[in-house]
Parts: structure tokens; C-alpha cells; sequence
């Protein structure tokens, strides 16, 4: 049966009766009728109909009750599971709190604390004896009593991380031990010993990587595990043929399996934050939805929901997918973690994640699944950013495929150095092991996830794991002015009237060519004439010219312009006589619309935007990581420069229609740069496209946007701070790697050379991945 059709009514037999239906209201009516036994039965958008006569069912009217927001009805829908009822049952006893913050909850997931889960603001009273015994018999009513309660994921990863931390510990000690029972000399029994103890620790290692579940972004279990394996057997046969350098060999095999458990105990230790995050926001995001079916709603899980279909989003619930409000108002949360509330209509993208705190949204599903923005780079293995980026791949690289190189050059001087068997294969080990390191696989790949993370806390999502790459590059940034660094909401602040014309005319003609349009400017004027009590005047035949202004004829006949210089200079109209006022104007950073009427110029209005806030906070932004910062604006330059200075930019475009600026923005990538353009989608589409990197205030969860960055919300700082972040990503990530691939890849050439001892390679690899997983400790991903 399709999801969408209604189910068969419940029956039952009675006795000398025949099967006998729940009774349904009549939809005209509401008079009581026996599905079965119904006058009149009718389908209307996927849905039965059952109604009492058949003047009911000619007076029905499909539409007349529905609305673009119905109301939900609780119903059960057949091939629910039993824990989803059994989890109903228990939100209409108990009421959930709004969800912590994901990095809270995360850092409690992952030290396994329960009461790190909610907030201990909002967190319920534990239910008493008599509601835990009323949610029983609601079970048992319900037929669920039986049911096996589901485990809970977080609990099986806290249990396969204990048993993994204790594998490892083991092969540590078994390291240990071997390296340390040197004080008790070289007799065979020693010697015997120190073998099963690093034996025993090896198949530890090995067990572990066995029975834990494996993360993509870690190096092959073969390039990390043949080291310490092939050491101890190395070790046994020097042992066995009482070779002078088993001592040597023992202590090289305790060194290489204590250091290969170290490296890879610290980065589980490194990595459990990030999973556990990854985990919660999964939980976060795994919620059911009001789906709309032919006028009526069903619930439905968010994995269940496609592109396309409709849903409703009530107050306190969280939007599971990606989606486009069609109709209704809310104040929201607009992402997971998100501090601030924002209304949301009709018209606007929200994320999967955000909270719906008053109203009510109906909503057409952008993206689900895994092409979430919030899901795309974190858990999708195909777009994962921390698998796909560059700076995570070469780490892996280096340990899969420059450690078989660094051994076999290292076998290589070993036998070139008529060594024996053993001793070719102690060098082969050694720089095997300093190379084959899981930090050095890995490093690259945490601080991208890290990095990730961090951008999604204040709302910004990267698109794809190139476009997180190229952002890390940026050399330059532009701004489209309007909107960005200003608020976009100009007011008029001056309106000057040239020879005998009175301001209030000026006013009432600009008003009148703007009456038809919604562009910031036009708004400004036809809200100064109303705070003026100005009657536009009856402009006719309006031509707009984009980007310059607009031609007309005023009521009295006459040819009116208004608009920019760059319109007055294609009319043809001289601007001389008001030069020294359009001048001063500009300089005050004010934009300067021209008025002209029967071929001469009659006014000049001027009008101020304000700056955004955070607006030069995110120029600084770009400036601490060597981002040059780029003004375009379709205003004069001297009003430019004024902008310019307030923000301290010293590069301006003005003077750009925004047809323009494409080709502007092209120009500077031709001249060697890697060009970000902060911009607002539709407005600034030219200039964005034409960027290496575009990043597009408020189009998270579009359905249309592929910008690079795309944002939850209209913040510039956010817009500049996702730069940052990807600039401060690839250098720490690149000095991560320096610090760990350095001393290894030193010391492995060191050993292959004879220049030091086999056992200097492992103790050098750990000394790199300690420096470089303190300083990731030490460093927070925003800083």
C-alpha cells in the first residue's frame, strides 16, 4: 500500500453481527458512519472518504477546510517500530528540554558522562515511581511491553573504546617491558622473556586493530602493523638462533610496538572529541517530521523525507532536513548550536538543525540525507573533507607509501654494508616504523575535521572539500558593499534643489520614477516622501537602465532622469554647476542620486547607508591571515574611499554595475590572485560565480546555491571568519605534518645512511607526533 493512502479501517466480528468498522465522522456533516457500510465512498487526494448520504457527498468541498498549514494528527503508522511508539508514549509523559549545545554534548558523549547531556538549567525531574509505573501499563496497552529495548549507539562506542584503550595499554606494557628487562642481563631466559612479553604485545596491537572499528581516515592496517610484526619475528629467530644482536633485535621490537601502540592510542585520544560530535549531531539531526500527504500530515523519519515533498515544522520541534519555506512565520534558532534567534517566511532556506522556537513553517525539502549541509563533509564517506582534502590525504600517503620506500632504502645501505640477514632487517624495520606512524596519517586529517566542526558551530558550511582547499589559498577577498559591509538600507540624509525648485518637488518627482521599484535606493525615497508627507509626482512611460537609474516623463510632459553621473553623462546633462555639492557628498561617503528634468539638472539628494556591525571586524579577520580585502561598489569613488577608509580597505572598484563586476573579479584571478567574493545570492550572482571561492551570505540549505562557503546566516564576520578558519587550518595542519614527517623522515635517512642506531628512528617518530598533538591540544581550532 503507498505511504500516502489511507489504511483500512480496524474491524472486528461480533457475534450474529458480521465484521463491524470503528465508526468515522461524515467529512461534510461529522455525523457518525460505518466505513464498511458507508452510503457514499470517495478518494480525494490519496485519502478515503466515507460519507452518511449522498447529498453529503455532493456538498463536500475538498478545499474548504484545508489551509497552507494544517494542523498535525497524531496517528500510528503501520511497520512502526515498537521502541518509536514506546518513544512517543514517553514524550507525552515527560517534556524534552531543548537539546545543549552539540559541543557540550559531544564532550559528554565522549567522556561517557550522562549528565553532560542535557543542560542543568532545562534538564526534567527524573519521573517518579507512579509515572514510570503509568508509562508501564501505557507498554503493555500498547502491546510493546515485550519489546527489547534498543541500545543505544553512544553506549557500544564507549564499550569498543574501552576495550581498544585496554589492547593498547597492553601492547604498551608488552613494549615496555621488553625494552626495560634489558637490566636483567642476556641470559636465554632473560632473553626468553623479553621476546613473550613483546610477542605478547604485538598480538595485542594486531588484536586491536582486529576487533576495533576502523575510522577511512586512518593508514592501512598492513603499512602500520608490518613494522612491529615483522620486528618480533626478528626477534624470535635471533632469540632462537642465539644471534649476537638479539638483544639489539628485542629491544628495536619492544621500541617499535610501544611507539607504533603510543602514536595510535594518541590519536584515538585526539580523534574521540571529533567522533563523538560527529555522533551527537547525527542524533541531533535523526528526527521524525509532519510530512504533507494530500491535505493531511504523516509522520516521518528524516531518512525517509526526499527532495521535494512537503513538511510542517511546529514550535520546539527541529527541522531534520534542508528545507525552503512556502508559507508561515517563525522565530528560530537558525542552525545547531546557534546562540540567537531569527525570523524565518516565506521565501527563506533553513538548515537541518535548526529549532523552531515560536510559530509555525510549512516547507518544501531542499536536501536530505547526506547532502545536507551539515552532513555533507562530516559524514558522507564520499564528500568526507577530513578523507578528501589535501592536506588530510598526504599525511596517509606519506605513511602507506613512504615508509615501504624509507625501508627498502634503508635494506638497501644495510646490505650495501655487508650486513647480515638480521641486520638489513632490523634497518628495514626501523625506518619502517618511524614512517608508518598514525599520527603522521592522521594529523592532517583531524585538524581538517576539527576546522569543519568549528565552521559549523557558527553556521558556515563548506560545500565540498575542494572548495575548503581553495578557501585555505585565498590571496584576495572582495566585498560587494551593498549588503555586506553595509547594512543596505540607505536613508536619505540630503536633498538639495538647484535654481527654483523646492526640495519638496525634487522629492516628490524622485518618489514618483521610484514608485514601481524594491531596490534599497527606491525604498529610501518613497519612505522619506512619506515621513514628508511628499504626493509623488505622476510619472509615466518609467524606463529603467540597470545599475545607472531611470528615464521618464513627468506629469507635466517634461523628460525626467534620475539616477547616477554615468546616466546624466549618457542623457547628455551637464553636472558642472553642482560639482562642488556632488564632491562633498561623496566625500562623506553618501550615495549621490542626480535629478534632471527637461534636460537640465533641478536636484541632488544624498543618501547615507550605514556600516554593518562586525563589518570592520571581519576585514580584520582577513587581515591577520594576509587576505587582502577588495571593495566593490556601483558608487563614486570618492564615496568609496570614504567606506574605504572607515573600514581600513585600500583596494576599491568603484563604479561597477553589478553586471560588471564578473568581469572585475576575473581580472584579478588573471592577475595571479586566488579571489573570494563575499556576496548575497541573486543580487551579486556575477561577481560570485566568477570567483575561486564564493561565499554567499544566507544560503545554507538552498536548493539552488553551489556557492564554495555558503552561510546560515547574514553575518559578514562569519562570512570573513570562514576564511580564517581555513587559512589557520592549512597552516596548522602543514606544521602538524612538519613536526611529525621532520624528525621521522631525519632520522629514518639517518638509520639507512648507519649514521644512527636502528632504535633512534621509532624514539624520534614519537618525539615529532608528542610536539605536534601538544600543539594541537594547545591551540583550539578557532583561535
Amino acid at each position: 500500500m503507498p505511504e500516502s493512502e489511507s489504511p483500512l479501517p480496524e474491524r472486528h466480528t461480533s457475534r450474529g453481527l458480521g465484521p463491524v468498522a470503528i465508526a468515522v465522522p461524515c467529512p461534510t456533516c461529522g455525523a457518525p458512519v460505518d466505513p464498511l457500510r458507508a452510503a457514499r465512498v470517495a478518494i480525494f487526494r490519496e485519502a478515503f472518504r466515507y460519507f452518511c448520504s449522498g447529498s453529503c457527498r455532493e456538498q463536500y468541498d475538498p478545499d474548504r477546510a484545508s489551509s497552507p498549514l494544517p494542523q498535525p494528527q497524531r496517528r500510528r503508522e503501520p511497520g512502526h517500530f515498537a521502541s518509536e511508539a514506546a518513544e512517543t508514549l514517553l514524550a507525552e509523559r515527560i517534556s524534552t528540554p531543548p537539546l545543549p549545545d552539540p559541543a557540550r554534548r559531544a564532550e559528554a558523549l565522549a567522556s561517557g558522562a550522562d549528565d553532560g547531556l542535557t543542560d542543568d538549567a532545562t534538564s526534567p525531574a527524573p519521573p517518579s515511581e507512579s509515572t514510570a509505573e503509568g508509562l508501564a501499563d501505557d507498554l503493555d496497552d500498547a502491546g510493546l511491553a515485550a519489546a527489547e529495548p534498543a541500545r543505544h549507539p553512544l553506549l557500544d562506542l564507549n564499550v569498543a573504546s574501552d576495550v581498544a584503550g585496554i589492547l593498547l595499554a597492553l601492547a604498551m606494557l608488552g613494549g615496555t617491558l621488553a625494552v626495560l628487562l634489558v637490566l636483567a642481563g642476556e641470559s636465554p631466559v632473560a632473553l626468553g622473556a623479553r621476546v613473550i612479553v613483546a610477542t605478547v604485545g604485538c598480538a595485542a596491537l594486531v588484536a586491536e586493530y582486529v576487533m576495533a572499528e576502523r575510522d577511512p581516515s586512518e593508514a592501512h592496517p598492513l603499512a602500520l602493523l608490518s613494522a612491529p610484526v615483522v620486528a618480533c619475528l626478528a626477534a624470535i629467530f635471533a632469540a632462537i638462533a642465539a644471534h649476537p644482536k638479539s638483544g639489539s633485535a628485542i629491544a628495536l621490537a619492544g621500541l617499535v610496538v610501544f611507539s607504533t601502540a603510543a602514536t595510535v592510542w594518541l590519536m584515538q585520544r585526539a580523534r574521540r572529541g571529533i567522533e563523538a560530535e560527529r555522533r551527537a549531531m547525527a542524533l541531533e539531526l535523526n528526527r521524525s517530521a509532519h510530512r504533507v500527504v494530500g491535505g493531511e500530515l504523516t509522520s516521518a523519519r528524516a531518512a525517509d523525507l526526499r527532495p521535494g515533498e512537503e513538511i510542517i515544522v511546529e514550535a520546539s520541534e527541529i527541522v531534520p532536513v534542508d528545507v525552503t519555506v512556502i508559507a508561515g512565520t517563525a522565530r528560530v534558532a537558525p542552525w545547531l548550536s546557534a546562540k540567537t534567534l531569527v525570523s524565518r517566511s516565506e521565501g527563506d532556506a533553513v538548515v537541518a538543525g535548526a529549532r523552531v522556537h515560536e510559530g509555525r513553517l510549512r516547507a518544501i525539502v531542499s536536501w536530505a540525507g547526506h547532502d545536507r549541509a551539515w552532513m555533507r563533509l562530516t559524514h558522507d564517506p564520499r564528500r568526507r573533507a577530513d578523507l578528501l582534502a589535501p592536506l588530510a590525504r598526504f599525511g596517509k600517503l606519506a605513511a602507506e607509501r613512504g615508509a615501504p620506500i624509507a625501508a627498502a632504502l634503508a635494506a638497501l645501505t644495510a646490505f650495501a654494508a655487508d650486513q647480515d640477514l638480521l641486520g638489513i632487517t632490523l634497518f628495514a624495520v626501523a625506518a619502517q616504523a618511524a614512517i608508518a606512524n598514525a599520527v603522521l596519517a592522521e594529523i592532517g586529517s583531524v585538524h581538517v575535521a576539527r576546522t569543519v566542526l568549528a565552521a559549523l558551530r557558527h553556521g558556515i558550511a563548506f560545500r565540498t572539500a575542494e572548495a575548503f582547499d581553495r578557501a585555505g589559498r585565498v590571496s584576495t577577498a572582495a566585498f560587494c558593499a551593498r549588503g555586506t559591509l553595509l547594512l543596505g538600507e540607505p536613508e536619505v540624509a540630503n536633498i538639495e534643489a538647484i535654481g527654483d525648485f523646492e526640495p519638496e518637488k525634487v522629492l516628490a518627482l524622485v518618489a514618483g520614477a521610484e514608485s514601481g521599484a524594491t531596490h534599497p535606493v527606491a525604498t529610501a525615497v518613497l519612505r522619506a516622501a512619506r515621513a514628508r508627507s511628499v504626493r509623488p509626482d505622476g510619472v509615466r512611460n518609467s524606463s529603467v537602465q540597470a545599475g545607472l537609474g531611470v528615464t521618464a516623463v513627468a506629469s507635466g510632459g517634461q523628460a525626467l532622469v534620475v539616477g547616477s553621473r554615468a546616466l546624466m553623462l549618457k542623457e547628455r546633462i551637464s553636472v558642472a554647476h553642482a560639482e562642488t555639492k556632488i564632491n562633498e557628498l561623496e566625500s562623506m561617503g553618501r550615495t549621490v542620486l542626480l535629478v534632471a528634468l527637461g534636460g537640465r539638472l533641478v536636484g541632488v539628494i544624498g543618501l547615507q547607508d550605514g556600516i554593518r556591525p562586525g563589518a570592520r571586524a571581519a576585514v580584520q579577520h582577513l587581515l591577520d591571515v594576509g587576505v587582502e580585502p577588495v571593495l566593490l561598489s556601483g558608487d563614486a569613488r570618492e564615496t568609496c574611499e570614504a567606506l574605504a577608509r572607515a573600514l581600513d580597505i585600500e583596494h576599491v572598484r568603484p563604479e561597477l554595475l553589478p553586471s560588471e563586476r564578473g568581469e572585475e573579479i576575473r581580472r584579478l584571478v588573471d592577475g595571479g590572485a586566488t579571489v573570494a567574493v563575499v556576496g548575497r545570492t541573486h543580487v551579486d550572482d556575477a561577481a560570485l560565480t566568477a570567483a575561486d571561492v564564493s561565499v554567499a551570505l544566507e544560503s545554507a540549505g538552498s536548493g539552488s546555491a553551489e556557492w564554495s562557503v555558503q552561510l546560515a546566516s547574514d553575518d559578514v564576520r562569519d562570512a570573513a571568519w570562514a576564511l580564517r578558519l581555513a587559512h589557520l587550518c592549512r597552516r596548522e595542519a602543514r606544521l602538524g605534518l612538519t613536526m611529525t614527517l621532520g624528525p621521522a623522515l631525519g632520522f629514518a635517512l639517518a638509520v639507512a645512511f648507519a649514521v644512527a642506531p636502528p632504535a633512534m628512528a621509532p624514539i624520534a617518530s614519537l618525539a615529532g607526533s608528542l610536539a605536534a598533538l601538544l600543539r594541537l591540544r594547545a591551540r583550539p581550532e578557532s583561535s
